[in-house]
């Protein structure tokens, strides 16, 4: 078994700005919400936010770091400030702070802030193989909890509730899906493969996402099995090398067509998922 080591971000990288540029690339990646056209070093009074963006979901900051050359480091306090600040400055919906670790006491104090305020607070680590192949993975976010007392006031999304319940299949029941930035999406994951059912405003597809070790090679096997006679989709370059399988051009807005929405994205899901199942790769 080849087991792929883990390499600091410092390696890669001189300074926070150049990750930045490509964190701006490759923003799906986050898994925060949809957002476009990012600006990196982004004006904020006489100082600078690290990442800025729009898009469907509000408005987005990222804060990212890293340790020193070729070593890994802890998100600090300094960087979690200036976060709150450029955040709550620019109004922001959602606030992430990117870097190799964090510390419990910070983990802690994210998932307060997400009881107590209307922006969404993420803590994610970002992770870089020795083939420069990245994963990002939450730490802390909206959706964990930390409290020990029963919840009574979060909101579901009712569009998921269904799909959740086994109402179009068994393959994608599960638990409730909790409204915020990350309700646009659910899925499974087979053999380092995301299945993603996913749902914007005006449009809804199916989307592939490739981990683990050889990610480039594993999309080009993977897709042998989705001939473009028969599928439509669009490969993006993004770190995890997503494929885009569209299923409607309808999505949240178009509530009186949520059933054909339902049905038409866990059909999709489905046979894409059985395909991989089924080929053994």
């Amino acid at each position: 078994m080849k087991l792929q080591k883990t390499i600091p971000l410092s390696s890669i990288y001189n300074r926070e700005e150049e990750f930045s540029v490509d964190l701006a690339d490759n923003l799906d990646a986050l898994r925060v919400g949809s957002f476009e056209d990012p600006e990196t070093e982004s004006s904020i009074g006489t100082r600078r936010a690290d990442i800025v963006a729009e898009g469907e979901d509000g408005i987005l900051v990222v804060e990212n770091q890293f340790g020193q050359k070729d070593q890994f480091g802890k998100a600090d306090w300094d960087h979690w400030g200036r976060l709150e600040a450029y955040a709550r400055s620019r109004n922001a919906t959602v606030a992430v702070l990117v870097a190799e670790s964090f510390e419990d006491l910070m983990i802690v104090t994210c998932n307060r802030r997400n009881e107590e305020s209307n922006i969404d607070w993420y803590l994610i680590q970002a992770q870089v193989n020795s083939h420069e192949e990245f994963s990002f993975h939450h730490v802390a976010g909206p959706a964990i909890d930390i409290q020990i007392g029963p919840v009574t006031d979060v909101e579901y999304s009712k569009f998921w509730a269904p799909v959740r319940a086994g109402e179009f299949g068994e393959l994608f029941v599960g638990t409730p899906v909790p409204i915020g930035p990350s309700d646009w999406w659910i899925g499974k994951t087979i053999n380092c493969i995301g299945v993603w059912l996913c749902i914007r405003n005006q449009r809804c597809y199916v989307q592939l996402e490739f981990y683990g070790e050889n990610p480039s090679e594993r999309r080009d096997e993977i897709m042998m099995l989705f001939p473009k006679s028969e599928y439509n989709y669009e490969c993006k370059n993004t770190a995890t090398l997503a494929v885009k399988f569209p299923v409607l051009d309808k999505g949240k807005k178009d509530r009186d067509a949520w059933d054909e929405i339902r049905k038409k994205l866990v059909t999709m899901g489905t046979d894409i998922y059985n395909k991989i199942n089924e080929s053994e790769l």
